[in-house]
């Protein structure tokens, strides 16, 4: 072990119960996205909170801290006319239910730390801002300055980082990294897309009846709640919870009241990159709905269903690349409103194609079967070949500290900042074969001792992403 590497580990290893503490106190703000409070919260006061608390940190550190309205901030240290940044995310996706820990405890058991934030992205981004911390203090030289960036709607959007870049025009990295993915790191991303897609539906005043439907929280989530109003007169309700009763399912139940039946469909939440790993709640509603006499509302029950198609083959979107893979699809928010349905699928698409080409066909197909395209949004994809910074050196630094020579780069459906800016891709924290995340999942969680073992890869990496050469 070289000189400069023990005295970054030392490093790390001095800050770790700070690093631990800290981190539980920001996991203990529930980041969600909620809408504007004011001046500087663009995206709520929770987000808000969550940025003041990790801004008034790096202060105590001796970082240089700026906030950029709300939208994000950063922490840097060092000269140079160039930086070099790791960038990564305050805002978490809604808890969703079934923990057997407390969302927002930050519960530490058994050398894990239970939150909603804590494998995505609160616990990497503080393992990289002491990975700073480490470097700063070490006195070790350095070509170009340090900034560890603070998005607040990574979940929701990339808003954060649009107004980050365009509107405030911060200046760029010269390389980057964020830790919000895998070790050895992720050289592609898909391309995400967000279809939204609404049809009239028939509403009638008599007989059993649709009166409202809805599941969802967020496009890049497996919907696990879902659920509807049947409306209808007491002998047409009474037969429908007789049906009901022989549609047994464990995650279905309905309540029988004089006007109405409540039918709850419960699923499984997961990434919507991988929507294999969850269990679709609105799925299980359209499929339960089937099961009623509802008549004219059987087309487009049918035609959801469709939509559901975790590899879009039914609405034509299906296909794959050599070097990302299948396309995946998430139906990921479903609501009846004022006669129409509405709901919105997550795409994640492979890293060479032109969604545009794609969507020509697959918009006929899925007028075909009585939806209209109502909006697209379209991120494009990533894709740094192996031989290109900033990719050489981390794989160059993950090989040294770990000695895993075997693991390969990596692509994925999900998305990260590294889409943002260019020279920029995902860096760890999770390393392979772990027990970190499930990022989206309940009981969401991070080991402390791989929290600390990135940590000092990032202060490697940093150090030598600093001192790169042009």
């Amino acid at each position: 072990m070289s000189k400069d590497t023990q005295v970054l580990n030392d490093l790390v290893d001095k800050y770790t119960e700070l690093m631990i503490s800290s981190l539980c106190e920001s996991l203990q703000i529930p980041s969600k996205k909620e809408p504007p409070s004011g001046e500087n919260a663009p995206f709520g006061l929770p987000i808000r909170r969550a940025l003041d608390h990790t801004l008034n940190l790096c202060r105590q550190l001796g970082f240089t801290v700026k906030d950029v309205d709300g939208y994000a901030g950063h922490a840097e240290f060092g000269l140079g006319e160039e930086y070099v940044a790791a960038i990564g995310h305050l805002d978490v996706v809604p808890e969703g239910g079934g923990w057997t820990k407390p969302p927002f405890g930050a519960v530490i058991e058994n050398g894990f730390i239970y939150a909603r934030g804590s494998a995505d992205d609160k616990g990497p981004l503080y393992a990289a801002l002491f990975a700073a911390k480490a470097l700063m203090d070490s006195g070790l030289p350095l070509k170009r300055r340090v900034r560890i960036i603070f998005g607040c709607d990574e979940e929701s959007g990339f808003g954060c980082v649009e107004y980050y870049w365009i509107i405030a025009n911060e200046e760029r990295p010269a390389l980057a990294f964020s830790p919000d993915a895998e070790f050895p790191l992720i050289y592609a991303e898909k391309g995400i897309s967000n279809i939204y897609l609404e049809r009239d539906i028939p509403v009638r005043e008599e007989g059993l009846r649709l009166d409202s439907a809805k599941g969802g929280e967020r496009p890049n989530m497996v919907p696990d709640h879902a659920e509807a109003i049947i409306k209808g007169n007491p002998d047409e309700l009474y037969e429908a919870a007789v049906k009901l009763n022989q549609f047994w399912d464990s995650n279905m139940s309905y309540a029988l009241e004089p006007d109405c039946i409540k039918i709850t469909c419960k699923g499984k939440s997961a990434h919507g990159s991988t929507p294999e790993n969850g269990d679709n709640a609105v799925s299980r509603l359209m499929k339960t709905l089937q099961t009623l006499n509802l008549k004219d509302d059987k087309e487009w029950i049918q035609a959801t269903l469709d939509t559901a198609d975790s590899t879009g083959r039914k609405i034509s979107l299906n296909g794959s690349d050599e070097v990302s893979g299948e396309l995946t699809s998430n139906l990921g928010v479903f609501e009846i409103k004022d006669g129409k349905a509405l709901l919105t699928l997550n795409i994640r698409y492979p890293v060479t194609w032109d969604l545009q080409e794609k969507m020509k066909i697959s918009s006929t197909k899925i007028e075909g079967i009585g939806w209209k395209v109502a909006h697209v949004t379209d991120s494009k994809p990533l894709y740094v070949p192996l031989d290109e910074e900033p990719v050489k050196s981390l794989l160059e630094i993950y090989r040294q500290e770990t000695g895993d020579y075997e693991s390969k780069p990596i692509t994925m459906g999900g998305g990260t900042y590294a889409r943002s800016t260019p020279r920029t891709v995902a860096f760890g924290p999770h390393f392979p074969g772990g027990e970190d995340g499930p990022a989206h999942e309940r009981d969401e969680r991070v080991s402390i001792n791989n929290l600390i073992k990135a940590a000092k890869i990032y202060a490697h990496a940093l150090y030598k992403l600093a001192n790169a050469e042009d």
